[in-house]
């Protein structure tokens, strides 16, 4: 056994000695530093990891409250709070994102800025508007539950206020290496967790790399120990005859393994001589959870073959 297993298990010896503790952080180890760094601040390399990076103050900012009744307020208060410049972006984001809302917003507006400018006022209708309190907003720029106001929550729209792994807040590179020190703040929580996000950004930012464990020591030149390469899970397909089937074969997976973040499961058609048949492939998944999806599968396959309205009908007809 290595003298840093010995240290890792005990925590003294049959003598007394002080006890011991060797802890150790994960890092990065690539064969381009810089394209790393690079990697690091994409975004898009973050694949579904890069939710947990989102501030959640920007979120409601953009998209409003989660509970609809509460939206026209929210609206109402961040008009007040915006300056005209941010007035402007607004409106051009409406008139952009729901141009018939914007055109029934003109026309709502028109007696109003009528007498604003019989006021002696100048201006547009946007110089008119940016008078307004939010409460005295048409009620087309804002809509039902702030539904014109504040954009849809859609998986596209979220991509744009993801965030990212920052050098000196989540991470530090010392060394030639990416570390990620205990004593920062980790999104991601645990270690196998950050393990697989960081796989994910340089997989597919295509940097080579190494994931090691760095040995803290007191600021001493860090000791590295190479992790152990993942064993590659091949992917478990099932097909069926319609994707009714396939999407409860999918449920039932995922019922049974629970939510597994780095999971995909993935539809594809396939002509065989019975004709067009459906496959489900599921990838992303651990040996033991692959186990458990096969056992399933063979029961799930006896399920399929039964043909429940088929047997109500029968037991309805009295057969």
């Amino acid at each position: 056994m290595k003298l840093t297993d010995i240290l890792r298990e005990i925590e003294g010896d049959e003598d007394g000695m002080k006890q011991m503790k060797v802890n150790y952080d994960l890092a990065v180890q690539p064969t381009d530093l810089n394209a790393a760094l690079d990697a690091m601040n994409n975004t898009a390399n973050y694949g579904i990891y890069a939710q947990n990076m989102r501030d959640p103050k920007a979120i409601v900012k953009a998209f409003g409250p989660s509970i609809p009744a509460q939206k026209a307020g929210a609206a109402w208060k961040d008009w007040d709070s915006r300056s005209e410049d941010e007035k402007a972006f607004k409106l051009i984001d409406i008139k952009n994102r729901v141009p018939e809302a914007w055109a029934a917003t003109e026309k709502e507006a028109e007696s109003g800025f009528e007498r604003w400018q019989a006021e002696g006022n100048d201006g547009s209708l946007n110089d008119y508007l940016f008078t307004l309190p939010g409460k005295s907003l048409p009620k087309n720029l804002v809509g039902t539950y702030g539904k014109n106001y504040f954009p849809m929550k859609t998986p596209d729209n979220l991509k744009k206020y993801a965030g990212k792994l920052e050098q000196d807040i989540h991470y530090v590179v010392k060394d030639g290496k990416i570390i990620f020190p205990s004593t920062l703040e980790n999104p991601y929580k645990t270690k196998p967790y950050l393990s697989k996000v960081l796989k994910t950004i340089m997989d597919n930012a295509g940097v080579e790399f190494q994931l090691v464990d760095v040995e803290q020591d007191g600021g001493e030149a860090p000791k590295t120990v190479e992790k152990p390469t993942a064993t590659t899970v091949p992917p478990l397909s099932v097909t069926a005859d319609s994707l009714d089937k396939i999407d409860k074969i999918r449920k039932a997976f995922q019922k049974e393994i629970g939510d597994v973040p780095t999971a995909k499961y993935e539809t594809e058609a396939v002509e065989t001589e019975a004709g067009r048949q459906y496959k489900l492939v599921v990838t992303g998944i651990s040996a033991d959870q692959r186990k458990k999806l096969l056992v399933r599968k063979s029961t799930l396959k006896e399920e399929m073959d039964f043909d429940f309205d088929l047997y109500r009908m029968k037991k309805l007809a009295g057969l």
